[in-house]
């Protein structure tokens, strides 16, 4: 059986590497990304100490692909959806690239992001039933109870759910 797709931003890499889960969502799952999210992942100020320090060996190591995004494509996203110009770059692209190869909807393909703005945005674009946590995937991929609970709130899933809900209620814009 085919693993799902799992497309995943910035954000999500961080944390999966902060908290130790990247390998086993991984395994499980074939975790895509594009590449301005693979060079926002391997860059940052060093001497930050929130900083994440990610190999790129381990990470391309787990990525089933990463995606170039052309400037058409995301020339056509903010042309359809001017909204999507003040996502951030990571964000943009990787929407771009989704809305560009028409994948979504589906139930095979899902994408994890723990942004207000880029939830908006997939809400505009029809696909927030696509959104996920970074939560439900490790704990689809069999991640232990420690890990999960040191996921940082924004990747839970009881804060997606209140996320969609505040979105299809019309509470953020």
């Amino acid at each position: 059986m085919a693993r799902v797709r799992v497309f995943v931003d910035t954000n999500v890499i961080l944390e999966a590497f902060r908290t130790g889960c990247w390998t086993a969502i991984a395994d499980h799952y074939a975790v895509e990304t594009v590449e301005r999210c693979l060079e926002e992942t391997l860059t940052g100020d060093p001497a930050d100490p929130r900083r994440i320090h990610v190999q790129a060996s381990a990470l391309n190591g787990g990525l089933a692909a990463c995606h170039t995004v052309a400037r058409r494509d995301i020339a056509m996203l903010i042309a359809d959806h001017p909204r999507c110009l003040t996502l951030d770059a990571g964000e943009q692209h990787l929407c771009a690239y989704l809305y560009a190869h028409r994948l979504l909807p589906s139930t095979a393909i899902v994408v994890a992001t723990a942004d207000k703005a880029a939830l908006l945005a997939t809400h505009r674009l029809g696909w927030l039933d696509c959104a996920i946590s970074l939560e439900e995937l490790a704990r689809t991929a069999g991640v232990a109870r420690q890990p999960l609970e040191s996921l940082r709130q924004q990747h839970r899933a009881v804060w997606l759910d209140q996320i969609k809900t505040r979105i299809r209620l019309g509470v953020m814009p």
